[in-house]
């Protein structure tokens, strides 16, 4: 099985399995499965990435200071923390490296992770009515880095969030 940053994923798209699920896929412009994200009870923010090579669980805790907790499958290893900012939030590595989430316009389609210089990494844009769907971009030298596949699922998991958050308040 092929590593994570062997895969082609420029033009890859994220899309809902079935319109009533939470569970999204990872999928190449010729439809193969990349990656998925499963959510395997409806009334918990627990999330299951599984991916080649990676494989982690995302959950959102706290209520005045939220954050999500990331953890390995299998090494229960926890190799960062998000922590949410009123617009946004940044991505904590025990290393002491940061890297931040960002509203990518002003309408909330679009997001992207960028450095700590502001150099954007993985860009989303969203779309979808019934069914949430986002179309990735990703900087030529991003697939290099050690925690990429991490900042590609955290991200996607950020957009699903907020989607159901903005639903909720409406």
């Amino acid at each position: 099985m092929k590593r994570l940053k062997e895969l082609e994923l420029q033009d890859a798209r994220w899309v809902q399995s079935r319109w009533w699920k939470q569970d999204y896929e990872l999928r190449s412009r010729q439809g193969d499965l990349l990656a998925t994200m499963t959510r395997p009870h409806w009334w918990s923010s627990y999330t299951e990435i599984e991916a080649p090579g990676n494989r982690w669980s995302l959950e959102r805790k706290g209520f005045f200071r939220r954050r999500i907790t990331i953890r390995s499958i299998g090494t229960e290893s926890s190799p960062a923390e998000f922590i949410y900012h009123m617009v946004g939030g940044r991505l904590e590595l025990p290393d002491g490296r940061v890297f931040f989430w960002k509203p990518g316009n002003f309408w909330g389609t679009r997001y992207v992770w960028t450095m700590a210089d502001g150099a954007p990494i993985i860009g989303y844009k969203l779309g979808g009515f019934l069914k949430v769907s986002g179309e990735l971009s990703i900087e030529p030298d991003a697939a290099d880095m050690p925690l990429f596949g991490l900042l590609m699922f955290l991200g996607w998991y950020l957009v699903v969030l907020y989607r159901q958050d903005s639903a909720a308040a409406s």
